[in-house]
């Protein structure tokens, strides 16, 4: 996808050039990163996942097929051991991660590392989204989702 059809995907979501939802940061961050120390896995919302939160969170881009999905951009704890699993991926690709969304149909997670890479950790294994929130909307919408290892340390 074109960043053209990517900003006409957000735009219909309801982002704009601008936007800042900064003032909802601490409600929306503070949620996971008090479920993720609960599980003894503590999370950081560094700069790229403030970033991303401050710019995309709260919004719902509709992922076309059928039946069609949706990813929230939500930063969102999933299930029991997800703390587990994040920090497992985290070791792997070497970075600290942050969960800034979920896909509504199957429940993964998407994860943001340091550096603005995306990931999301679904049931079949993590994959690799793209470096930073064009290529991974574009990859989410219509792919390719390739799989994390080929982005592991």
């Amino acid at each position: 996808m074109t960043t053209e059809e990517v900003e006409t995907v957000l735009a219909e979501a309801g982002w704009s050039r601008g936007r800042d939802i900064g003032a909802q940061l601490p409600g929306l961050l503070g949620l996971v990163i008090d479920r993720f120390a609960e599980e003894g896995h503590p999370v950081e919302a560094f700069p790229a996942a403030q970033d991303f939160v401050r710019e995309f969170g709260g919004l719902s881009l509709v992922i076309p097929g059928t039946p069609p999905d949706a990813v929230g951009c939500t930063p969102h704890w999933i299930y029991e051991e997800s703390g587990e699993d994040v920090a497992e991926l985290a070791g792997n690709v070497g970075r600290k991660l942050f969960p800034v969304g979920f896909e509504t149909s199957d429940g993964a997670m998407v994860l943001i590392d340091e550096t603005g890479r995306l990931f999301p950790m679904h049931h079949t294994g993590p994959y690799f989204l793209g470096a930073n929130p064009y290529e991974a909307i574009s990859a989410l919408l219509r792919g390719p989702q390739r799989e994390a290892r080929d982005y592991l340390v």
